[in-house]
């Protein structure tokens, strides 16, 4: 049993590998893929282009105009003469904000009477507007507690755990060697059977003493073993190229990936399992894949989410893997806490594989 699965992995990797041009796709695509991604899809809100009508003459308002103005989220500041300015600077998208400052602004500053700012946002851009509204906000009570009009608040010191600098590759480079290892351990097993039967030679295979789990094993592991070799060359770029720091447990990551690998490889069979052709094998790792990665909590939180795709997202291994992979970098968890989804996932895996070996089994009957 054992010789015949060796000789199928050892087949399926000779078949990968020995073609120069496909150890280049293996191996090159992810690492520049994770570079490209970490930059490209940044959480952060920065360079941001706000317009100011300031009706006020006074020092004051000059002043706060300049704490916008040397704030590192804003880089550019266009100052607006009438109201008409403001929906026509909106509408054309030249900025996010409008900052309206009113003609009493200074002389109820000084005379210490409650003064207000208008705020103007282009809710086309909802999320960036929350976040640029937060940013405002937080230069609003500043210079309100600067020029002494807010006494009531007092200075707080601010600890952000894990992420001090609040760097968000922190928060994405993890999520991005998750989801690319999610995308190549389903495309390759996925194009698998695909291919063979596109070349006839699985029919051979059906006709072999070998049975469907010896199969099964044989197409994973190849799969497995690339899957740790790309997952590997990540890491490594992570934390030395972009020097993400690694506080958790080596054993526990690579036990982790192991598990989500082999998992989405058994979702990766079973479409190859259903599909004849190459190119239906794509369609199916992508149609997978897309939901599988807006569902799993990398975009937006899974509980902003509708109570039924809540209930769906229970049914994604990238779902726990990304608990699993950003709490072993950025904060040590340990195998008790990581255990709570550790489990999910293998049940999970066990589900793809008995789905995967049971089609492969109707193959063979």
């Amino acid at each position: 049993m054992w010789n015949r699965i060796k000789t199928l992995i050892v087949k399926e990797l000779q078949i990968l590998l020995r073609d120069r041009k496909t150890r280049i796709i293996i191996i090159v695509p992810p690492i520049m893929q994770l570079v490209v991604f970490s930059f490209a899809s940044t959480l952060e809100v920065k360079n941001i282009s706000m317009g100011v009508y300031n009706r006020d003459s006074g020092e004051a308002s000059r002043q706060l105009v300049r704490r916008f103005e040397f704030s590192p989220s804003f880089i550019k500041l266009t100052s607006l003469d009438n109201p008409r300015s403001l929906k026509q600077f909106l509408d054309a998208q030249k900025g996010v904000m409008v900052l309206s400052i009113p003609d009493d602004f200074s002389r109820k500053l000084a005379a210490g009477e409650p003064v207000k700012v208008q705020l103007l946002f282009d809710g086309r851009r909802s999320n960036v507007a929350q976040i640029v509204n937060g940013y405002a906000n937080r230069i609003l009570a500043s210079f309100r507690a600067d020029t002494g009009q807010a006494a009531e608040l007092q200075p707080l010191l601010v600890r952000n755990w894990y992420n001090p600098n609040l760097d968000y590759m922190y928060f994405t480079l993890p999520c991005l060697i998750g989801i690319l290892c999610m995308v190549m351990g389903i495309t390759i097993p996925a194009l698998s059977v695909a291919r063979e039967r596109e070349f006839g030679t699985f029919d051979q295979i059906l006709v072999s003493p070998l049975s469907s789990t010896e199969i099964l094993i044989g197409k994973t592991v190849p799969s497995l073993l690339i899957g740790l070799v790309q997952a590997t060359g990540m890491i490594l770029a992570a934390v030395w190229c972009f020097r993400l720091p690694f506080t958790g447990s080596g054993g526990l990551l690579y036990l982790s990936i192991v598990i989500f690998i082999t998992s989405v490889t058994g979702i990766g069979l079973f479409i190859s399992a259903l599909c004849k052709t190459q190119q239906q094998a794509i369609l199916g790792a992508f149609a997978f894949a897309v939901p599988a990665v807006m569902i799993s909590g990398y975009a937006t939180p899974v509980e902003n989410m509708p109570q039924w795709l809540q209930y769906l997202s229970l049914l994604d291994p990238l779902r726990y893997f990304l608990v699993i992979i950003r709490g072993i970098f950025l904060k040590a968890m340990p195998f008790s806490v990581a255990l709570e989804n550790l489990l999910p996932l293998v049940a999970l895996t066990v589900v793809s594989l008995l789905f995967a070996g049971w089609f492969f089994k109707k193959k063979l009957d």
